[in-house]
This record gives structure tokens, C-alpha cells and sequence, in this order.
């Protein structure tokens, strides 16, 4: 479970710092989609991993998915906005949560399997903070991936100053360690 939670950490990171790389400019504030319509097309790329290929088919209809994965999702979150996609592994809610884009993964019978949240340092637990900020004092937090898994949660933390960029993973337990290192041009 950890190579997954690992391997999905690492792609979403990727994609996130390479796109803050090219142009980065210090921003002390999160990132955030405003608009639904760009969410969709992002989302949608940032979740295939920029592989259209691999997209999945749209489902316009909610009666074409797994009704537990529905029932569950319910629970779960409180969005009336999802979108939803199937793939030859089973299905994928896209929706927009305080101005985050969200995803949620089922299996064809239903079963969760994880889900990434997005948010800003203000909704990031306490105790984890402080082991980041007490590292990285002078960075501003600008994204926070959570990664819920059965085995539990991550954290993917990006981090910005004036001339860099840190992304780091940071456990439950409070270990930390260093996803990419980039300097702002």
C-alpha cells in the first residue's frame, strides 16, 4: 500500500510542480480552481496524468455506477457537484470542495479504494503542521494533498518562498521526508 500511496504522490506532485516551475511566481496563497469549467479540464488531465488515453469514459447518468459507490460517497462527502468517470478498473468522482478539486476512487463492485483531497494550510492538522513548519519556518504552505488510503493518511505538502519550491510527503507518525527540491527561475 505504501508504493501506491507513494507512486500517486509522486505523479500528482510532478504534475503540480512542473506546471509552478515553468512561470513560478511567490504566491502566499493556496491553489485553487475558481472556475468550474477549467476544474473540469484540469481535473480530468491531472488525473490521467495528462494521458487522455487512460481518461476513462465520462458518465452522465449516476444510474451507470455502482450503487454502493454512490451510497458510500454519499457518507463520505457532502457534494452535489460530482462528476463521474469509469475506467477498465472501475470509477473515479471528481467534484469541487471549498474551491479544491477532489477525487475519489471506487473498484467495479463499489469498494472504495483512496481518495485525494485538496486544501489550504488553514484546514491542515495541527501536529502536522507544526512538524513542517518547524523544519521549513520560512516557507508558506500553498497546497495540501491528502491521501486517504484503508491503510490510513499522507500528506504531500508544497511549500514556496521567493526562490524555491519543496514538496514534501509527511506521515501520521510525523516522519517527513523530501519529494523534489526546485528552484524558481
Amino acid at each position: 500500500m505504501k508504493k501506491i500511496l507513494f507512486a500517486l504522490s509522486i505523479g500528482f506532485s510532478s504534475i503540480a510542480a512542473f506546471s509552478n516551475s515553468v512561470n513560478a511566481q511567490y504566491s502566499a496563497s493556496p491553489v485553487a480552481f475558481n472556475d468550474s469549467q477549467k476544474f473540469k479540464t484540469s481535473v480530468r488531465n491531472a488525473a490521467a496524468l495528462e494521458s487522455t488515453a487512460d481518461m476513462g469514459s465520462y458518465v452522465p447518468d449516476t444510474k451507470n455506477i455502482n450503487a454502493r459507490a454512490i451510497k458510500d460517497f454519499q457518507v463520505r462527502f457532502n457534494a452535489s457537484n460530482a462528476m463521474w468517470f469509469s475506467d477498465k478498473n472501475g470509477f473515479v468522482s471528481y467534484f469541487v470542495q471549498d474551491g479544491f478539486g477532489e477525487r475519489v476512487f471506487y473498484d467495479k463492485k463499489g469498494r472504495w479504494q483512496y481518495s485525494l483531497i485538496f486544501y489550504g494550510e488553514d484546514k491542515l492538522p495541527r501536529d502536522i503542521r507544526a512538524i513542517v513548519k518547524s523544519t521549513y519556518y520560512d516557507m508558506a504552505i500553498t497546497l495540501v494533498e491528502e491521501v486517504q488510503t484503508n491503510d490510513g493518511k499522507g500528506y504531500v505538502i508544497h511549500l514556496e518562498d521567493k526562490s524555491n519550491i519543496k514538496i514534501v510527503k509527511v506521515n501520521t507518525e510525523g516522519e517527513m521526508a523530501t519529494m523534489q527540491d526546485l528552484i524558481k527561475d
